[in-house]
């Protein structure tokens, strides 16, 4: 979940990636984001069944979407696999609102984490296999 440093952001050359690099949260912001997210997917099970699949869902959402942006600013091996995951994973929450329950028995929280879990194993192993966390072709060792 870190955000890549300016120096490992690929150009900015497009507007969209511009607007990209403004409004992704960066260093303390990017802290207080996902704290936020923890404490929204974590504390959301607390809550009575409709207010809580949309807090979760709501912040799954946020942080699938911000893994997503920061993968195509910076390609890092995590993001691809957490943003994708995340966003999936608000999808179903969103569907089990529209339900009015949980399909899982409230056990959002859990696949959230292996949902990190599974995208830091992958970018583990990718920095081993190909000496850089950068999901790319080319291979940097050294």
């Amino acid at each position: 979940m870190k955000a890549c440093k300016p120096p490992d952001r690929l150009p900015d050359d497009s507007r969209g990636k511009r607007f990209a690099d403004r409004i992704l949260p960066r260093g303390l912001w990017m802290c207080l984001f996902f704290a936020a997210v923890a404490v929204a997917v974590f504390g959301a099970p607390h809550l009575p069944a409709r207010p809580g699949l949309a807090l979760e869902a709501t912040a799954t959402l946020a942080a699938g979407s911000y893994c997503l942006l920061n993968f195509w600013r910076c390609r890092e091996a995590h993001c691809i696999l957490s943003g994708s995951g995340w966003s999936a994973l608000a999808l179903f929450e969103f569907v089990e609102l529209g339900l009015g329950r949980s399909l899982i028995g409230r056990a959002e929280g859990l696949v959230f984490l292996v949902i990190l879990a599974v995208a830091y194993g992958f970018e583990a192993w990718w920095r081993a296999s190909h000496g850089t966390k950068v999901l790319s072709t080319e291979t940097r060792r050294g």
